[in-house]
């Protein structure tokens, strides 16, 4: 991975060398976060719990009107 002064190099670079302006003043910030990115924290594995499942209640379809007309 490139080094926090690589990517902050790299970001000024495309955006054509600016002395001034937003892209330079947060050029720092934005290589930060992209160093941040790269960066693994360990994850702490939840417990497995035991999924409980229901059954379903049977459905009634009804195919014929209960009354006439």
């Amino acid at each position: 991975m490139a080094t926090k002064s690589q990517i902050k190099n790299a970001i000024l670079e495309v955006a054509g060398n600016p002395e001034s302006g937003a892209i330079f003043a947060l050029a720092d910030k934005m290589a930060d976060a992209i160093v941040g990115l790269d960066t693994v924290e360990p994850v702490a594995e939840t417990p497995k719990v035991a999924a409980s499942f229901e059954r379903p209640t049977k459905e009634n379809r009804i195919t014929k009107p209960a009354e006439k007309r």
